[in-house]
């Protein structure tokens, strides 16, 4: 929902962010207004106008008046995660890879401060959903520009929408390595945008964009809520429009060879191939999709460790999690991400966590005031 706003002159804030979707529309001065307001308009040679303040300058906006201490945004995110537990009757916000209580009424500082667990806080299910929610709002930011870039190949401005977004972010955020690299990332995206339209940008890495538009395909429609077999079904249709119009050497031309372009398909796509439960697809193609699904999973789980590379070592771990907690049952199935790997990645990251807290700061063993290792092994 956006916020409109009347401004006399020119607001410093506006004109910071006309880039990130705030739209301005002059409007005449009503006859019943208050005669010394247009007194003062007319002195400063300004009119009124009325903004409309888009979703990511509202967040740009509400982060830069946020005035509250890290501590008190990582009290505020307990007391208020506490209460959602306690709605939900549980003590966990994650069960089985799902979550148990909905974050959507937490602000971005206070859901940062829980993925990044600020001050200890926060265990390792809550910083998997609260990560989750963060990824749900920077999908539906994009959403709309990603869709016109498909159609218009306006790439710019997607891109222009991702930075607006990560420029909204909290202090905290912000001073991380991550913040910076995302940005950098995320800027040369927009430039060769600008230097190439319609043109997708390529060859980035960190690109989270690039990242965000190969999960989400564009092949099939709502491919992630879709009924699985409907989704099948529109696979199908799509793979065989695809090879009529097939060029280029070892280009799949039919269901039974050449090299099948799967670029555009997002991964419960290629599950429906995969897993073939109506017998819809041939070998060949099974077999592909199979192969790309293994493809994709290497490249995340690289990314994702080249990420985590000289930063706190559970960011890895939280991030299997996050990726495994993302997926729906049939990418689960396709990739072999089963519940028991599941569970097993939960235990090692409970176990990693619970030997960090055996050793001091400065490397040494703690002793005072910390349980032992043979407290946690007995």
């Amino acid at each position: 929902m956006s916020t409109a706003m009347t401004i006399i002159g020119t607001s410093p804030y506006v004109t910071g962010y006309a880039s990130a979707g705030v739209a301005t529309n002059k409007t005449a001065t009503p006859a019943t207004a208050d005669s010394s307001g247009q007194a003062k308009a007319a002195n400063t040679g300004s009119a009124a106008v009325n903004v409309t303040l888009s979703a990511e300058a509202q967040a740009a906006l509400k982060a830069q008046t946020d005035t509250r201490s890290p501590e008190a945004v990582v009290s505020e995110a307990r007391s208020a995660l506490d209460a959602l537990l306690k709605a939900a009757k549980t003590t966990s916000a994650l069960k089985d890879g799902k979550a148990t209580i909905d974050l959507s009424d937490l602000d971005r500082r206070e859901l940062y401060a829980i993925a990044s667990n600020r001050g200890g806080k926060f265990p390792i299910e809550e910083q998997v959903v609260a990560s989750l929610a963060l990824k749900s709002r920077q999908s539906d930011a994009l959403a709309g520009p990603a869709a016109a870039a498909r159609v218009t190949g306006d790439y710019a401005t997607l891109y222009q929408t991702a930075i607006d977004r990560l420029d909204a972010a909290g202090p905290e955020e912000k001073a991380t390595g991550q913040w910076a690299k995302d940005r950098a990332a995320l800027v040369e995206g927009r430039k060769q945008a600008i230097a190439r339209p319609g043109v997708a940008p390529s060859g980035i890495e960190g690109d989270t964009v690039a990242a965000y538009l190969k999960e989400v395909g564009g092949v099939v429609a709502n491919p992630r809520t879709r009924d699985f077999g409907k989704v099948a079904t529109d696979v199908r249709t799509v793979l065989d429009k695809q090879y009529a119009t097939a060029k280029g050497d070892g280009a799949a031309t039919s269901p039974d060879g050449g090299d099948i372009d799967f670029s555009r398909f997002d991964t419960r796509s290629l599950a429906a191939i995969s897993l073939n439960r109506d017998g819809q697809f041939s070998d060949h193609e099974v077999t592909q999709a199979a192969n790309e699904i293994r493809a994709r999973d290497h490249q995340s789980v690289m990314s994702s460790y080249k990420s985590s590379a000289g930063a706190d070592p559970s960011d890895f771990g939280k991030a299997m999690l996050t990726r495994y907690a993302d997926m729906t049952s049939e990418e689960r199935e396709a990739s072999g991400w089963t519940p028991a790997l599941y569970d097993k990645m939960v235990a090692m990251q409970n176990t990693r966590e619970k030997l960090a807290s055996l050793f001091s700061a400065s490397g040494g063993v703690a002793t005072s005031g910390s349980m032992t290792l043979l407290d946690y092994l007995g």
